[in-house]
Order: C-alpha cells, then sequence, then structure tokens
C-alpha cells in the first residue's frame, strides 16, 4: 500500500508537469529577440557605413569583413528565408557587394551598395518582429543596450585590454590603479578603434530616436548626458575604467529603470531563464517521493 501510494503520487506529479509545458522564468522578457534584431540591424548598417569610409584599404576592410560576418551569420540568412526569399537572398548579397567594391576601389558603387543593403535591412525589421515589439519602447531601449555591448567589446579591442568592458566586476568604482590589470588607453588597433566610437554613436542616436518618442520618460535627460560624456571620452581615448563607469553607472542603470528592462543586470544583459517548470515538478516530486518512503513510519503511511 505504502509503495503503491508513492508510485501514484510521484506518477501523478510528474504527469501534471508533462503537461504544463509553459517554462518558468526568473524575469519573463519576451522582446529580447525583437531587440537583437533591432541592434543586429543597427549594427550592420554602422559597419557598411564604415566600410564606405575606407574604400580600397584592404586592412580596414577586411577588419569590417569579419565584424559583418559576426552580426551577419548563414543561420540569420537561413531564418530570413522562412519569412522572405528576397531578403534571404538580398540581404547578404548586397553585404558582400559592398566588400567587393569596396576592395576594388570602386566609390560609387560601395555608396549605393550601402544605400540599397539599408533599404533590405529595414524591409526585414517588421518581417522579423511583430507589430507589438516593434513599438514598445522598453525592447527598443534594450537594443540600445546590445550596441553599447558591442562598442565596450571594440574598445577593449583596441586598447588590446586584459579587462572585460561589459563585467562590472572588472571596473574600479574607488578610480584608484587596479594591480595587475591593463587599464591602457593606448589604442593599438585603430580599426576597431574606430568602430567602437561608431557605434558608441549609433546606440546614441538609436536611444535619442527612443527618447524623442517617449519624451515624459523622467530619465530621458539623465541618459543622454551619459552617452554624450562616452562619446567624448571615447573620442579622446580614456582609459578602460573611465569608459566602463561612462557605461555602467552613467548609461545603464537609468536607462534600465526607466524603460523598465525588466531581469536585466546593471550592464543590460538580460537574466537567463531559471528551470522549466515541468522539470521543476519532477525534481519536487521525486524529492516528496523520497521523503515520504524514508519517513512513511512518522508520517502514518
Amino acid at each position: 500500500m505504502n509503495k503503491k501510494f508513492t508510485s501514484l503520487l510521484l506518477v501523478g506529479v510528474i504527469g501534471s508537469g508533462l503537461i504544463y509545458v509553459h517554462p518558468a522564468f526568473a524575469h519573463n522578457f519576451g522582446g529580447d529577440q525583437s531587440a537583437s534584431w533591432l541592434a543586429k540591424v543597427a549594427e550592420i548598417k554602422t559597419e557598411v557605413a564604415n566600410v564606405a569610409k575606407h574604400v580600397g584599404q584592404q586592412d580596414a576592410i577586411d577588419y569590417y569583413a569579419d565584424t559583418l560576418g559576426e552580426y551577419w551569420t548563414a543561420n540569420d540568412t537561413k531564418e530570413m528565408g522562412e519569412k522572405n526569399a528576397l531578403l534571404q537572398k538580398e540581404i547578404p548579397s548586397m553585404i558582400n557587394s559592398t566588400l567587393d567594391d569596396a576592395t576594388s576601389g570602386n566609390q560609387s558603387m560601395v555608396d549605393n551598395d550601402v544605400a540599397k543593403l539599408g533599404g533590405y535591412l529595414d524591409e526585414s525589421i517588421p518581417v522579423r518582429i511583430d507589430k507589438d515589439k516593434l513599438g514598445n519602447s522598453t525592447v527598443q531601449a534594450l537594443a540600445v543596450t546590445f550596441v553599447i555591448k558591442e562598442a565596450l567589446e571594440k574598445y577593449g579591442n583596441a586598447v588590446n585590454s586584459t579587462v572585460d568592458l561589459n563585467d562590472m566586476s572588472q571596473m574600479n568604482m574607488s578610480g584608484d590603479n587596479m594591480s595587475g590589470m591593463s587599464m591602457s588607453n593606448t589604442v593599438v588597433n585603430t580599426n576597431a578603434y574606430e568602430n567602437s566610437v561608431s557605434l558608441a554613436t549609433t546606440a546614441q542616436q538609436m536611444f535619442h530616436d527612443v527618447a524623442s518618442t517617449n519624451p515624459n520618460v523622467s530619465g530621458n535627460s539623465k541618459i543622454s548626458d551619459g552617452f554624450t560624456k562616452l562619446i567624448q571620452d571615447l573620442n579622446s581615448k580614456a582609459d578602460v575604467n573611465t569608459i566602463m563607469m561612462d557605461v555602467h553607472v552613467g548609461i545603464h542603470p537609468t536607462l534600465i529603470e526607466s524603460y523598465n528592462i525588466q531581469g536585466a543586470d546593471a550592464h543590460g544583459t538580460p537574466s537567463v531563464p531559471e528551470f522549466p517548470m515541468p522539470a521543476l515538478l519532477v525534481i519536487i516530486a521525486i524529492a516528496g517521493a523520497v521523503i515520504a518512503t524514508r519517513f512513511k513510519s512518522q508520517i502514518g503511511f
């Protein structure tokens, strides 16, 4: 009887767990995939605009070819094909054309490529993002944090920093020198430096667009001031700790709070989901069955 009861209890709770398929999240923010696409579009536009500044300069073209390869992958092409066959073909084709024409030194063709690609990327936004997400200021603000993250990564590469600029735990809040860590502001990679400034400027413009459609958000002025300081410090090649303070203290906390970016940590990264609910119920069921079996005499089974 005892074993039968325990078995029935275990089967029942596991069964309910399998029926209940909605995952449980620490903070459920459904717009981060949409925000990622908005960021991707902005990043690709930024990179091809930089390519257009370096027509015929193979070192810079190769650098931006690599970054474009990070932002548009074979998986992006595949997923776009599930939504729009024309964009599946034209977006990667125009990226390649931009790079090829830049290599051949044809400025007018590059400018034409960049304009066409921008149009296709704009078309991809309503294709990949639902209308309710597209008009959501929280999604738009989250996209800003994604682009800032790329700008910080590129600045770290530019100065060959041993510090991960996106990791707040490596930031020196006191302003003292940190032994054993490179807080260098000597640029060793000019392409990465240019990239960091251009991405930060893109993020600034993205935020300006969000703020202009949400003028009553109280934190707008403070966030705008934070971006102004960030761009100034990037242009003056400030040390990495100063750049980290600009973002993690001067921008992110107010941006996250003002635009209700739920589940984001202090540097804008959304939290990961916890156990899916079915797995959680199964774990609880097994634990309960073990306890019931072990202490059956005390609980009267």
